[in-house]
């Protein structure tokens, strides 16, 4: 008798648990339609490559802006041994406003350069280097 109702509880867990998540999962999909109607931009996908041999290759953010799919935040590069090569910081913004900081690595790892550029891939123009981050 303990057996079955034991057993008759496993389904009703399992039924509630099931609920929870797809409640959690309603609200963030809500909440990125929300999102996705403001021009803020914002992150809805981590993107990682590898290389074969298992070291991140690159990371950063897929976002949305003005309902484009690009990239917003941080992004890295890294070598074959996992040291940083290159960071992109990508800021969207209306035009004259966007930019992006890309930052480069000698092989231990120190800063080579550091240097702000329009954001060219966000309205499609020819990337220059910007003498200071836009107001």
């Amino acid at each position: 008798m303990k057996r079955i109702i034991f057993l008759s509880l496993i389904p009703l867990f399992l039924v509630n648990n099931v609920f929870a998540n797809n409640q959690k999962e309603h609200i963030d999909i809500r909440a990125a339609r929300s999102a996705a109607n403001h021009s803020d931009p914002f992150c809805y996908s981590l993107r990682i490559d590898y290389y074969p041999n298992g070291q991140i290759k690159e990371q950063g953010c897929q976002g949305h802006y003005n309902a484009a799919g690009i990239s917003v935040g941080n992004w890295y590069e890294y070598n074959l041994l996992g040291m940083p090569v290159r960071s992109n910081y990508y800021h969207p913004d209306e035009f004259g406003k966007d930019y992006k900081i890309t930052t480069t690595y000698d092989k231990n790892g120190k800063v080579l350069t550091k240097k702000i550029y329009n954001y060219d891939n966000l309205y499609e123009t020819e990337e220059e280097e910007l003498n200071e981050i836009p107001q």
